[in-house]
């Protein structure tokens, strides 16, 4: 269900991690062609933490 509560935890989340995305998706670079742009990259890093928020569900007890 949808929640002001919920939607700030998953803006919390996403200004939280938002930076270790970035980091990692430069650090891929080395090992990618140079075809590959980093903006590209960012962004699937990013669908792939939004993906990852609105799948996580805090009552089974993991952390994010």
């Amino acid at each position: 269900m949808y929640t002001a509560t919920a939607a700030r935890d998953k803006e919390h989340y996403l200004t939280q991690y938002a930076p270790l995305v970035k980091r990692i998706a430069h650090h891929m670079m080395a090992k990618l062609p140079a075809s590959v742009e980093i903006d590209d990259v960012i962004q699937t890093g990013m669908m792939g933490l939004l993906d990852a928020i609105n799948r996580y569900e805090e009552s089974h007890g993991a952390q994010f």
